[in-house]
């Protein structure tokens, strides 16, 4: 007992409010950043984020995800480049979800990666049916880190969905990308040049319980 004459074993309300100051909050204050400082990532920072991605699940854990990183400026502009006329190439189909990106490749100022600092790709083998599942663990683990250590990070579709542009693939496979493997998702990170906004409202009725007897 405590001096008070209170149990001193946490009780189940005080456990999650313990975890949700750690883990919890940080899931729920997280925002997608699309507006960044020119200022570069710390390179032990950007380890403590790629570890955060390492040790993601993984489907039977094989840990086929391997973390491709751009820093290199001339790189991630000439990616953005590519990005941009490949879509660009794109007929314009509003039911397609990637329509929108269709429609920003026309503007002069598009910039898929918001002119961030750092872009991390998971790619994975083409054929392993858990690539896209693997990917985005390890994708997500990597934005909660970020936002842990006062980073932003936003994902970042289109280097998947170019994945079989051999203009993009030729940049990740001058990094190391095989013929057997693909983009599965992106995420850019670096420091933020905006005010983090609050967490707008979660829509209802999207948990749904089974009946109680």
């Amino acid at each position: 007992m405590g001096a008070a004459g209170r149990s001193t074993v946490a009780t189940k309300e005080e456990t999650v409010m313990a975890v949700s100051n750690l883990v919890i909050e940080t899931i729920i204050r997280r925002r997608s950043i699309r507006r960044y400082l020119a200022q570069p990532v710390p390179e032990e920072l950007l380890e403590q984020i790629l570890t955060a991605g390492l040790y993601a699940p993984s489907g039977g854990n094989h840990q086929y995800v391997r973390l491709f990183v751009m820093k290199d400026p001339g790189r991630l502009e000439r990616l953005n480049r590519e990005l941009c006329t490949a879509f660009r190439q794109r007929e314009l189909d509003p039911s397609n979800y990637q329509n929108k990106s269709a429609v920003r490749a026309r503007a002069a100022d598009c910039h898929f990666l918001f002119h961030a600092p750092v872009l991390i790709s998971a790619v994975s083998p083409r054929e392993h049916g858990n690539s896209m599942a693997d990917s985005a663990n390890a994708l997500a683990n990597m934005q909660l880190a970020a936002a842990s250590l006062g980073l932003g990070a936003c994902w970042i579709n289109q280097p998947h969905w170019m994945t079989g542009c051999p203009a993009v693939r030729a940049i990740f496979e001058e990094m190391g990308m095989t013929a057997g493997e693909d983009i599965f998702g992106s995420i850019i990170v670096g420091y933020p040049d905006q005010t983090i906004p609050a967490p707008p409202p979660r829509k209802e009725g999207r948990i749904v319980r089974e009946p109680e007897n």
